[in-house]
C-alpha cells in the first residue's frame, strides 16, 4: 500500500517550522557565543580584581609588618586573628600561634581604650613591658562592628632613658650638695671623732661610759661614711687607674664586710689581672656583698665570683634573699631609694656609678635554683693589664 505525498499547504507549514527553528537555532547560538565573550570578559575582569585584590593584600601585609608599632586585630566576640611582628616582638614570642593563643596572650590589655592609656604586659619569660595603647573599632557597612584593631607602643626603652635621665639629674645635685656641704661636715665630724675616742680611753675602767663614747665614735664612723658616698658622685669622672688581681680584689672586699658568724659565703675567682680602679671597685664590691647579707636576717648565703663573660669581667654576688621585684630593678640603682629602714639608698647607686666609670653596667638577674635570692652583676670590659706586680 503506498503512502499518500503530503499536500502542499503541509509542506509548506512544514517549511515554516523549519525556517523558525533555523532562525531560532541561529539566535541560540548568537546568544551563546554572546554569553561566552561575556563570561570571558567577566572572568578576566574577575582575574584582574583578584590580581589587584592580591596585590592589595600583599601591600597591606607588608605595611603591617613592617609598622614599628605593635598591631592587634580582634574580631567582634574579642578573639585576636591577627598579630604583626612588632606586636609579636613586644609580647616576647615567636611568630606563629592559633586564635586561642593570641588571645591568651594579649588577655590582659584593655580592649576599650578610645585614648592612649599606659599599660603593663608581662611576658612569658617574666619581663614586663611598659606600652601606650588605644583601641578603634572595625567599621563595616551600614556602621556594623566587625571588631577592633589595637596599636601597642612599646614605650620601655624610652621610660628606662627617662629614669636614667633623672637619675643623672639627681646625682648631679647630690655631687653639687656633697661639694659644698663636705668640708663644712667633716671638720666637726672629725672634732667629735676625735674628743669621743679621748673621753672613751679615759673613762675606760667605766663600761657604760665607754660604750656610749665608742657608739659616738661609730656613728661619727657611719657618718664619714655617708660623707664619703656623697663625694662620690661630686667627682665622679676620676679613675686611679691600676693592674688589680681579681683574687685579691674579692678577698679585700669580704674583709671589710660584717660577715654573721652564721652566714656562709663562697668565691669563685677566674679571670686573669685587669686595669681597673682598685679602690673603687673593692667599694662597689664591699656594697654588693654588705647588700646580699643584710637582705637576709638568719643563715646568709652569698656566693661571689668574678670570671670574664664575653669579653667582660663580670663580678657576681648571689644571695638566698627574697628577690627582687622586675618592676623595682631600675629604681633600686636611684640613689637614696631604700627598702630598709636602716639603708641610706646610696651603696647599690654608688656602685652602679663606678660600673658606669669602668665603661660597664650593673646588672639585676635571678639568681640560679640553689640559691633563689637575687644575684647582682658588675661588668665592664675587660682590659688586661700586662704589668707585673
Amino acid at each position: 500500500m503506498t503512502k499518500p505525498a503530503p499536500s502542499a499547504p503541509a509542506e509548506r507549514e512544514l517549511d515554516v517550522a523549519m525556517e523558525r527553528f533555523a532562525t531560532i537555532s541561529h539566535g541560540l547560538l548568537e546568544s551563546y557565543d554572546r554569553l561566552s565573550e561575556r563570561a570571558e570578559r567577566v572572568e578576566g575582569e574577575l582575574a584582574v580584581a583578584n590580581a589587584e585584590l592580591a596585590r592589595r593584600v600583599a601591600e597591606l601585609d607588608a605595611i603591617l609588618e613592617a609598622l614599628p608599632t605593635g598591631v592587634v586585630v580582634r574580631d567582634c566576640l574579642g578573639a585576636v586573628t591577627r598579630v604583626n611582628a612588632a606586636a609579636l616582638e613586644i609580647a616576647g614570642t615567636p611568630a606563629g600561634g592559633d586564635t586561642a593563643q593570641l588571645t591568651r596572650l594579649f588577655a590582659g590589655l584593655p580592649q576599650d581604650a578610645a585614648e592612649p592609656v599606659r599599660v603593663e604586659l608581662e611576658r612569658p619569660d617574666g619581663a614586663v613591658r611598659a606600652l601606650r595603647t588605644r583601641t578603634a573599632a572595625i567599621q563595616v557597612r551600614q556602621g556594623d562592628g566587625a571588631g577592633s584593631v589595637q596599636i601597642l607602643d612599646d614605650q620601655t626603652e624610652l621610660e628606662q632613658l627617662g629614669r636614667r635621665a633623672a637619675t643623672s639629674e639627681k646625682m648631679a645635685a647630690v655631687g653639687t650638695l656633697a661639694a659644698g656641704i663636705a668640708h663644712e661636715i667633716r671638720n666637726p665630724l672629725n672634732a667629735i671623732k676625735g674628743f669621743a675616742a679621748l673621753l672613751g680611753r679615759g673613762v675606760a675602767d667605766n663600761e657604760k661610759h665607754a660604750r656610749w663614747a665608742e657608739l659616738a665614735v661609730s656613728g661619727c664612723e657611719e657618718a664619714e661614711a655617708i660623707v664619703a658616698g656623697l663625694l662620690s658622685y661630686a667627682e665622679p669622672s676620676q679613675l686611679e687607674l691600676e693592674t688589680v688581681d681579681a683574687s685579691e680584689l674579692v678577698a679585700d672586699a669580704l674583709a671589710r664586710c660584717t660577715v654573721p658568724a652564721d652566714a656562709s659565703v663562697e668565691t669563685f675567682v677566674d679571670a686573669p689581672p685587669f686595669a681597673g680602679d682598685r679602690i673603687k671597685l673593692r667599694q662597689a664590691l664591699r656594697n654588693l656583698i654588705d647588700n646580699a647579707l643584710s637582705v637576709q636576717t638568719t643563715s646568709a648565703r652569698v656566693r661571689v665570683t668574678a670570671r670574664v663573660e664575653a669579653g667582660e669581667l663580670a663580678l657576681r654576688v648571689a644571695d638566698a634573699g627574697a628577690g627582687v621585684e622586675p618592676s623595682l630593678r631600675d629604681r633600686v640603682l636611684e640613689p637614696f631609694y631604700t627598702t630598709r629602714a636602716e639603708g641610706t639608698g646610696l651603696g647599690l647607686a654608688l656602685t652602679h656609678t663606678v660600673a658606669q666609670l669602668h665603661g660597664g653596667r650593673l646588672e639585676i638577674e635571678d639568681a640560679c635554683a640553689e640559691y633563689g635570692g637575687a644575684e647582682f652583676v658588675l661588668r665592664f670590659p675587660l682590659r688586661v693589664s700586662h704589668e707585673t706586680r
